[in-house]
Order: structure tokens, then sequence, then C-alpha cells
């Protein structure tokens, strides 16, 4: 997501926290979030535009609930590949499309740069590798992973896709599950399924108060390598 529409698509909860906030991300984290922020912005519309980061990295627990409400469609699991020796999971947070690819892929690989969400991931998937790294900068070989995929994370940034591209084996599938412009993807060619809508789970009134209703993830795009 660009930064100006991160501040515009901030949710409710941005409120809850401040720029002090920022200051308390992990060094690495905030030079990360804070090298797409433009000179000279003020405060609020920092904090709006790196809501997600500061969930993430100061408050993992809220994401993970909010992930429990939000499923992804079953029609999407089902349509991912099966058989891989090596998948990847990119920007796996605290493990939600992590546990479908276990019985889908031989052995699996969870990326996460958020410490707590990797703490919550290991717990809930002890077998389960988890290495700590940006999307842009994946610490694996060339032409590794048979299946490289990730759920709600990315759009079409180039240096995430060169990434995932780079990793990718011949004959592998990239799979990104609800992208940001998902039609953007399908124009370049990605094979694009779209699930039938269905309602959230019953969840507590303060997810939507701080994060919006949920939506449940049910667009599939997927390219081939």
């Amino acid at each position: 997501m660009d930064y100006e529409q991160a501040v515009e698509e901030a949710p409710p909860g941005w409120r809850h926290f401040s720029v002090e906030d920022i200051a308390r991300l992990p060094h690495s984290v905030r030079t990360h979030e804070l090298a797409r922020v433009p000179p000279g912005e003020d405060g609020e519309r920092v904090v709006r535009a790196l809501f997600w980061s500061l969930v993430y990295h100061l408050e993992p627990r809220r994401w993970d609930e909010l992930a429990s409400f939000e499923p992804i469609h079953p029609d999407l699991v089902e349509a991912l590949p099966q058989g891989a020796d090596l998948g990847l999971d990119v920007g796996a947070g605290s493990g939600r499309l992590t546990q479908q690819l276990v019985s889908r892929c031989h052995d699996v690989i969870a990326v996460e740069p958020s410490a707590g969400l990797r703490t919550l991931l290991c717990r809930r998937l002890p077998s389960i590798h988890v290495v700590a790294a940006w999307a842009e900068a994946l610490p694996f070989p060339d032409r590794c992973s048979q299946l490289t995929a990730a759920c709600g994370a990315f759009g079409p940034d180039e240096a995430v896709l060169s990434e995932l591209r780079r990793v990718t084996a011949p004959g592998g599938v990239m799979a990104l599950i609800s992208p940001e412009r998902p039609e953007w993807f399908e124009a370049q060619g990605w094979e694009r399924i779209t699930a039938r809508a269905t309602r959230p789970p019953d969840h507590p009134a303060w997810i939507d108060d701080f994060f919006g209703p949920p939506s449940p993830p049910r667009e599939l795009l997927m390219a081939k390598v």
C-alpha cells in the first residue's frame, strides 16, 4: 500500500496510537517504515500511515484476534497447489496461511518481520521453521521454493515481486491471497479466482471499532514461474 493510500485508509484504531509509539518500534522496523514517509509530514498522518506496522509490532495479539475472524475462504485453500517440496509463506503474520500450507507442502518456512507475531506463530505451529526477514530481502537461495505464497500482505510492489520470483523454482507457483489491487495482477496475466462472499464469524464489537468490519480473504492470484 502506498503512503497516501495508507493515510486515507487507516482504520479507526489509528487514534489508539501516537507519535511516541513510533519511537517504541524496534530500530530496524522504525528505519524500514520511516523510509517511505515524505519529508515534513505531520505526526497524525505518519501515525495513520504506519497503523498496520504499529499493530503488528506493538500489539500483535490484536492482529491475531482479527485474523481469527477473517478465515481464508476454503475454495482458495483448495485451489492452491499440492505436493510442493518447499512452501514459503511470506509475511506470515501469526500463521493464518501457514497452517494451510502444512498439509500441502513437504516442508514449510514462514517469513515474518514482527517478533511478536513470530512468537505467536511458533507457539501455534512449533514444527514450522520461522525466519525473521522482510519480503524485499528474502534470505533464501534462488529457485528454492515450489510454492511461494502470501495472504493479505502485498500489492504490485516490484521490489517484493522480484524477490518472490527469484526464490520460486521454474514450474513453481506464486500465490497471493487477497493482495492489494488484484485487478493489476490479473492484467499482468495472473490467474484470478474470486470466491463467493461470506459473512464474517460472530466477533467482539471492539474489532469493528478498531479495525472496521472483518473482511475474510476471498481473492487468489496465481502465476507459474
